[in-house]
């Protein structure tokens, strides 16, 4: 039997989205060449995506997650 209790991280919360700005500042640590307008072009949109995919994901196993725990 499944035990619910409150994220010790989050405090069930979730984890809010990391902003595009912040990504791009990561990135470019590791590739300090690159420029802010291709990273607006080019990687934002992937990372954009990315997050998107990812969100996805966790709704469909929250969803899973509750048929087999039985919660509604």
């Amino acid at each position: 039997m499944p035990v619910d209790r409150e994220c010790e991280r989050c405090s069930g919360r979730g984890y809010k989205r990391m902003p595009a700005s912040r990504a791009y500042r990561a990135v470019s640590l590791l590739l300090p060449n690159l420029h802010e307008r291709t990273w607006n072009r080019n990687w934002k949109p992937f990372f954009e995506m990315l997050v998107t995919k990812c969100e996805i994901e966790e709704s469909h196993a929250d969803t899973q997650f509750r048929k087999v725990t039985k919660q509604k």
